[in-house]
């Protein structure tokens, strides 16, 4: 039998990468033919692709392909398992709260994030009709598109394998618009990451500096003779990238996302090449900067007339999607692996809203059921708080505010049995009645008491006078009293209607 063939497709934003390589049965690699198409030369995406596919070698292989990390979005979760059947089945809750698309237009695969013993997963979300278009867009061309894999995951993942140890390392594949960092440890995707930094933005600084255009400054950054100016502007560009970055960084640090900073920094991609970035990377991580080499480990072989004209910055990751194993846990496939997880979810999610809608119906009742004794508990209680506010009035008329009826009657009661003992406090015998009738007896019949007061041996009157002369005549006959020492007159002052006086007395009781 012949060994089998599979073509690894890279499709990026400005050309299309493809590499056909026979797979033996004892787990060799060998490199059959490869290929980049410039899609702006070629017209469109899909006219790149009919000229790769002009090429019959290209043509009846099993396909492994990636999407575009811009294109996805992604999520760190923890769950209390790790099973992937009950993650599975529940992932798809644990992530529907935190998008904006509705679940059912997305497809989920996830990779385990944790090591041993740790629940943490990260999950990539491809929208449906992206998987079907790259499905639908690669079917003439190819026998079977085997795996929808996400850009740079494969060769990170084949890099930090080969590689070992517990070390963070950093894969930036660096595009012409944009790049992917994909931070990984052991063999183990941790995060993923898009910028908008790529090789013509470095270009389009330089041509600024140069006062040219993009075509002339592109020819310039690749001859390597480019003027200081144009070197400091690249170097600025590139350095607010690595801001991003470290700003990345310090937060998948603080939210222990990664263990630690990573301590390699693999580069790759056709935007890497720009002048300064390999260094700006080297001072803002601390860390050692490797380009990436597939084909220097050896385990994959080439003949020499396509090593010479082999663009390892370019062609990687094509290469590395080739040579990714077919088996569980290699990555993310949103081919098979998240139709899967799709009908697995609608299945749980239909017993689910049974048992949603059961659970609705019986906490409904209870809770109708507690309304109820509730509502006729505060019946009652007002009811009787209106019962006892009326019996409080029949006793206490003048009550203007009833706080505590029971304590607010009680000290009605004492005061009550105070005044009809005696003066309670006072050290005289005289009952308030004696007092009040010694009053009464000394004042005139013109003379009219509004109010009266008693505290101890002290007693207040105040009232009303035709004159002055009418109070000091009532504060004098106070003289022959049995019950009072002293008597003086305190504040007086003319009525403001009827032309009276009012008058403050203030008097002792003798002992």
């Amino acid at each position: 039998m012949m060994p089998e063939r599979i073509l690894g497709l890279d499709i990026g934003g400005g050309s299309v990468k493809a590499v056909l390589l026979s797979r033996g049965f004892r787990g060799g690699y060998r490199v059959l033919g490869f290929r980049r198409i410039d899609t702006a030369a070629a017209g469109d995406l899909k006219e790149a692709l009919e000229k790769l596919f002009a090429d019959d070698a290209f043509r009846g292989t099993v396909c492994v392909t990636a999407l575009h990390a811009g294109m996805l979005s992604f999520r760190n979760i923890r769950l209390p398992f790790r099973d992937d059947r009950k993650i599975r089945q529940t992932l798809a809750f644990a992530i529907e709260p935190v998008i904006q698309t509705p679940i059912e237009e997305v497809f989920i695969d996830y990779t385990h994030a944790g090591g041993a013993g740790k629940t943490e997963i990260f999950a990539a979300l491809a929208p449906r009709t992206l998987v079907g278009e790259r499905t639908e867009l690669l079917k003439p061309y190819v026998r079977e598109t085997a795996v929808i894999d996400v850009s740079a995951v494969s060769l990170t993942l084949r890099l930090t394998r080969n590689r070992g140890g517990p070390e963070t390392v950093l894969m930036l594949d660096v595009g012409a618009r944009d790049t992917t960092a994909v931070f990984a440890c052991e063999g183990r995707i941790l995060h993923i990451r898009h910028f908008p930094f790529g090789g013509e933005v470095a270009t389009q600084a330089i041509a600024a500096a140069m006062n040219s255009d993009s075509a002339g400054a592109e020819s310039v950054k690749r001859s390597g003779e480019i003027p200081p100016a144009a070197v400091a502007a690249s170097g600025e560009v590139c350095r607010r990238f690595c801001i991003e970055l470290i700003n990345t960084r310090t937060s998948l640090l603080w939210q222990g996302t990664i263990a630690q900073a990573p301590a390699l920094v693999f580069l790759t991609g056709g935007g890497s090449r720009t002048p300064g970035l390999e260094t700006i990377l080297t001072e803002s991580f601390s860390a050692p900067v490797e380009r990436v080499d597939l084909l220097a480990g050896g385990d994959i072989q080439i003949e020499e007339t396509l090593r010479q004209s082999w663009d390892p910055a370019v062609m990687d990751q094509a290469l590395a999607l080739a040579a990714r194993p077919m088996v569980k846990g290699s990555g993310f496939n949103f081919r098979q692996l998240a139709s899967e997880a799709r009908a697995g979810y609608g299945e749980f999610r239909d017993r689910l809203k049974k048992i949603a809608i059961a659970a609705v119906v019986i906490l409904s009742l209870a809770v109708v059921e507690l309304g109820l004794d509730d509502y006729g508990s505060r019946l009652r209680l007002a009811s009787l708080k209106r019962d006892i506010a009326a019996e409080f009035k029949k006793s206490d008329p003048n009550a203007t505010r009833i706080i505590d009826p029971v304590a607010q009657l009680r000290g009605k009661i004492a005061e009550a049995r105070k005044l009809s003992a005696g003066m309670g406090d006072t050290t005289t015998e005289a009952t308030v009645l004696d007092l009040l009738k010694e009053i009464s007896g000394f004042s005139p019949a013109n003379l009219l008491l509004t109010s009266f007061s008693l505290d101890g041996d002290a007693i207040g009157l105040k009232g009303e006078a035709r004159n002055f002369d009418a109070v000091d005549a009532f504060k004098n006959a106070f003289v022959n009293s049995k019950y009072f020492k002293t008597v003086t007159i305190g504040s007086t002052g003319m009525m403001k209607q009827g032309g009276g006086v009012e008058f403050d007395l203030k008097v002792t009781l003798k002992k």
